[in-house]
């Protein structure tokens, strides 16, 4: 029934007066899977691939001490995730974020005085390093809200949030998630088999336990063991709360008449609820007359009820909705940070405004803290919080991820520890200034096992600390006098989300179709590409959206790219978006967000992308190996430009020329992913590409001309400038051969131009 993943994070900016070393990769000692390339824009003029090896960087600094580590690198093959080891241990993993120019990531480790083996470990691999550079750590200050966001939070609640804020970066509150409740009896928490497994280590019972709504909601959520579960799991936070104690509250949301919460590619049973179907199109405005936006509110106020009865009782609790934000495997992280804040939203005002849930202490919980585009908003959240998993018997404190959340999100916040396997141990969190508000390691039940990740002794040493809360010792609610906390006076929450009714849909006006593209098996030299020519003048637009669905077997990779419209000065460019991360794992749908705001040419060099003069858009379908049908819909500016929404057969992308044998067919399709039949549903390749048209064979450019006339033949490098002409002239109708031997080897843009017939058409010879 264990149904986690284990999760860790990083990066971070540091102050500091202190001059950095800097250490250039290709000074470091590396093996197999690991090569040295030369470039201009490296330091040293080289650096290295890592592909599947370590790389190991000897360090000497000279005194022990917490010391910032910048990786320079570039995420050329998309965002990666990989180990960082100080003397052989894992200390952190960190997230390499995707993006083809050099760029900085920081972490935080301790090192000893004198000699250090800093090791970029293989995780995932595939990233390209530059150098790192060490400097001695300074810790940054706090300046937490002096209250909770919720304007109108009960007593019960302001207390919380007054005892959180009173002991973050002094004390430690432990905790214990709960899972099994078959052997649950009502009425003392202290009881439950987790919350017993830490006793029976330590002497002690954890000041916090978590437990789980998971059950509250979905189409089992009336069965008999589900409405059990819940009663036993609201019991738990009452009882504990009751006791003196802290209820957690986490949600895995089976929505609607759902029995899961993972999507396709993370478990092999899963939902296939898209949420961003209760939006308008191209908008985070709520449909309020959709059926996603019924189910979702619905659960909503379900769930409400139970807080509500909590609320009755004088209790209060941390409530962490939607966890792990960001990450792929549930169905509210499937799509863009901006649609993902809106649902976090509504679930907050509907909750707070609506139905007057005033105990709670709301914790937001992005995947890593790289996720800044995923908040809902500071005034929507008390706590910052994040889940890592350590190999068993490792204590560290975390250090890392507990300053990555500090610099990247805020100051005002206390930060906290979520989800954990072994506990970070209290002499280790004070040695690196990281005290998290608290820690809670996973269930030991359900085959869980965490609790025996942290061994006897180190859970008694732990318990035992003047600086970790635990049960014992807490105040007592009834008792509690409030302190003076926090220096800053923070906003609270106001209601933002938007709403409306689609009027097309509630009077049965035209469907909602999408497009879908069949390809044959793709190959390393032959992928599918597809193109819109339909585009306007993108400026003041930052990201494109498109909303994919990944119908075959395996993983594929989506790309995007504009062509520049060259026509007026002869400057045709491919301008491919430095996004990189579009992946889909087979059965998967998502929202893929690329940015548009520049790419970078084949030397390297990035420019801004020339959002006024867009001939055409490119998606790019390239997995060697793959074979399937993948689905698109609602091509979407950030700033509400609807590109396409696929809902007529003059949408639909047609095949670029030098792919077009790998496609089968591009069609529009309902909402069950069938043809349509009305309007035409198949757009064939065939017809597609009726009249002029425009391919590549070997050294040769063949054209097709339907009809005599002038024709300009153009070559332009990938940086805009035109090459060689290889025509211009008079041509009459029917096919026509040029030769591109003279071309040096290199990627270049082809644009044939004339006779009623325009293209243009990427090439690499």
């Amino acid at each position: 029934m264990s149904f986690k993943r284990n999760l860790a994070i990083f990066g971070l900016a540091a102050t500091c007066a202190f001059a950095a070393d800097k250490y250039e990769a290709e000074d470091a000692v590396y093996g197999t899977g690991v090569s040295k390339l030369t470039s201009a824009s490296a330091s040293g003029g080289a650096y290295l691939k890592m592909e599947e090896g370590d790389i190991d960087f000897n360090v000497t600094v000279p005194s022990a001490g917490n010391y910032s580590i910048t990786i320079h690198y570039a995420g050329s093959y998309g965002e990666k995730i990989n180990n960082l080891l100080i003397d052989g241990v894992k200390v952190a993993e960190i997230t390499f974020a995707s993006g083809k120019a050099f760029t900085d990531i920081v972490s935080v480790a301790n090192l000893k005085a004198g000699a250090n083996k800093i090791t970029i470990g293989k995780s995932w691999g595939w990233i390209d390093v530059d150098y790192i550079s060490v400097e001695p750590f300074t810790v940054g200050e706090f300046t937490l809200c002096n209250a909770p966001v919720t304007a109108n939070a009960t007593e019960s609640a302001k207390k919380l949030y007054n005892f959180l804020a009173s002991n973050f970066q002094k004390n430690t509150i432990s905790g214990i998630m709960t899972g099994n409740m078959d052997n649950y009896t009502k009425g003392d928490a202290t009881q439950h088999e987790d919350v017993q497994a830490v006793y029976t280590r330590s002497g002690k019972y954890p000041a916090l336990v978590g437990v789980d709504m998971m059950n509250a909601t979905g189409g089992d959520s009336e069965s008999n063991w589900f409405k059990e579960y819940n009663e036993k799991a609201l019991d738990v936070a009452k009882s504990i709360w009751k006791k003196g104690g802290i209820p957690a509250i986490t949600w895995h949301w089976r929505p609607g008449e759902e029995t899961q919460f993972y999507v396709a590619g993370a478990n092999t049973n899963y939902t296939d609820f898209d949420f961003t179907n209760a939006f308008m199109t191209g908008t985070t405005t709520w449909d309020t007359l959709s059926t996603e936006y019924k189910a979702l509110v619905g659960d909503i106020d379900k769930v409400s009820q139970h807080f509500l009865a909590l609320q009755e009782e004088g209790v209060a609790a941390i409530f962490r909705p939607l966890h792990e934000s960001g990450g792929s495997w549930f169905w509210w992280s499937t799509h863009t940070g901006k649609q993902f804040a809106a649902l976090y939203q509504l679930m907050y005002e509907r909750m707070v405004f609506k139905n007057g849930v005033n105990n709670l202490i709301w914790d937001f919980n992005p995947q890593t803290a790289a996720r800044t585009d995923w908040t809902p908003g500071e005034s929507y959240y008390d706590v910052l919080s994040i889940d890592i998993y350590n190999d068993k018997g490792n204590h560290a404190s975390n250090s890392s991820g507990f300053f990555d959340l500090m610099n990247k999100f805020s100051t005002n916040k206390v930060l906290a520890l979520s989800e954990n396997g072994p506990i970070p141990d209290v002499d280790n969190m004070a040695a690196d200034n990281a005290l998290w508000s608290w820690w809670m390691p996973w269930y030991q039940s359900w085959n869980g096992g965490y609790v025996d990740s942290t061994s006897n002794d180190v859970w008694k040493k732990n318990m035992e600390s003047d600086k970790i809360i635990t049960l014992d010792e807490m105040p007592g609610w009834d008792n509690y006098t409030m302190a003076t906390v926090g220096s800053q006076t923070c906003a609270v929450s106001k209601a933002q989300a938007k709403y409306d009714g689609d009027k097309d849909k509630a009077s049965g006006a035209a469907k909602d179709y999408k497009m879908a593209v069949t390809v044959k098996e793709l190959t390393e030299d032959a992928g599918a590409n597809i193109a819109y020519t339909k585009i306007g003048d993108l400026t003041g637009s930052t990201t494109i959206s498109l909303d994919i669905e990944n119908t075959g077997a395996d993983g594929v990779w989506i790309g995007l790219a504009f062509v520049r419209d060259g026509s007026a000065d002869k400057a045709w460019t491919w301008e491919m978006s430095n996004s990189t991360d579009c992946w889909l794992e087979g059965g998967q749908k998502k929202t893929c967000e690329f940015d548009i705001t520049e790419y970078t040419d084949d030397d390297g060099v990035t420019h801004a992308t020339d959002l006024d003069k867009i001939f055409s858009a490119t998606v790019m379908i390239s997995t060697p190996g793959y074979a399937g049908t993948v689905i698109f819909d609602n091509m979407v500016t950030d700033n509400g430009k609807i590109i396409n929404n696929f809902n007529s057969e003059k949408q639909l992308f047609t095949a670029s020329e030098e792919t077009e044998a790998m496609i089968v067919k591009i069609e529009l399709v309902d909402e069950t992913g069938k043809g349509t039949g009305t309007p035409a549903a198949i757009k064939t390749v065939a017809k597609a590409m009726a009249g002029s048209k425009l391919s590549v064979m070997g050294n040769s450019i063949l054209l097709n001309a339907a009809q005599s006339g002038m024709v300009s033949v153009d070559v332009f490098g990938m940086t805009g400038k035109r090459v060689a002409t290889l025509y211009r002239g008079m041509l009459s109708a029917g096919t026509h051969v040029f030769d591109m031997s003279d071309l040096a080897k290199g990627q270049y843009i082809i644009r044939v131009k004339g006779a009623g017939f325009a293209a243009t058409q990427p090439v690499r010879r």
